[in-house]
């Protein structure tokens, strides 16, 4: 069994990659409402009621695709126990990794006084391995119930430009073949809504450079410097598209891969250096899945304290 954050870190690299490799663009989603709601739809452990989140929401998607698994609960061993449920026989769990933050403690001494030394106390976070299994993987649970989408719960318009206006970023939308971030002039260039064809594909575009926004040296401080081609340029790309898929599944928007049209030379050298990248070095990809939970996390706490705003 996977027992190190090294090993499962490579086997979600791993399992991306083959993805990748097959012309399946990670992450996707379904173009029709979930069926059982919006928030039920996310990857979350029915005991707790919480959502899992950044990249333990990202590998049991990957994972319940790749197993073919609908239902979207997962839970530890003992928690099914304690609920009187069973684990189907020759069923394997999927791992996750949790937080476990140490205090640190350390002895700064002066060199010219002794007695001016003094303790200081730093918070160190590591993390440690859990396995947790799929509600199809366990006897006993009853079935999700099916949610028509009648019934769920509408999208807030204009979500996405209300992040934009909170953080102070720009939108400009114009006739174009074109969607980007500039940070030097802080704003967001997008084609007119016509020219997506569904909402689906304005989502992720926006989700996307929203993300890539979230970098500025005035927010979040990455390294947005790196040339076309290069690691760096990458990585945050990378970033972006983790950001933007995290940030969709938060807000409860429907999303797309952020793929554009497969004759454009520079999405394809892109996608082929993003492969290469994957299987070059996997700490690459480990930093962007960090950058980009970090990234949709930053943005929704802006949904929220714009959403406090309103209400007041």
């Amino acid at each position: 069994m996977v027992t190190s954050t090294k090993e499962i870190l490579n086997n979600f690299i791993k399992s991306l990659t083959t993805l990748l490799n097959e012309n399946k663009l990670p992450p996707w989603q379904k173009p029709w409402c979930p069926q059982f709601g919006t928030e039920n739809s996310k990857p979350h452990n029915p005991i707790t009621g919480q959502p899992y989140r950044g990249f333990n929401a990202l590998h049991l998607s990957l994972s319940a695709d790749i197993f073919g698994f609908e239902d979207p609960r997962w839970m530890g061993f003992h928690q099914a126990q304690q609920m009187g449920w069973k684990i189907k026989a020759g069923e394997q769990g999927t791992a996750i990794l949790l937080p476990v933050t140490h205090v640190k403690k350390s002895d700064v001494r002066n060199d010219t006084n002794e007695e001016s030394s003094h303790n200081t106390i730093e918070k160190v976070t590591q993390f440690r391995t859990a396995y947790v299994f799929n509600a199809q993987q366990i006897i006993g649970i009853s079935c999700l119930k099916y949610i028509s989408s009648d019934t769920q719960i509408p999208h807030h318009p204009r979500i996405l430009e209300k992040i934009a206006y909170q953080l102070g970023i720009k939108v400009i939308e114009t006739a174009s073949d074109t969607a980007y971030y500039s940070p030097h002039l802080d704003i967001i260039k997008l084609p007119l809504p016509h020219q997506f064809r569904n909402a689906y594909a304005r989502n992720s575009t926006f989700a996307h450079e929203l993300a890539h926004a979230s970098g500025n040296e005035h927010r979040l401080a990455r390294n947005q410097s790196g040339k076309f081609g290069s690691n760096a340029y990458c990585i945050e790309e990378i970033t972006a598209e983790i950001g933007a898929y995290l940030l969709c599944r938060e807000l409860g928007l429907h999303y797309q891969a952020d793929h554009p049209d497969q004759t454009d030379e520079q999405h394809l050298a892109y996608t082929a250096h993003w492969i290469n990248l994957l299987h070059n070095d996997p700490q690459y990809i480990s930093l962007a899945i960090s950058q980009g939970s970090e990234a949709a996390k930053f943005l929704s706490q802006q949904h929220q304290i714009q959403t406090i705003l309103e209400e007041k």
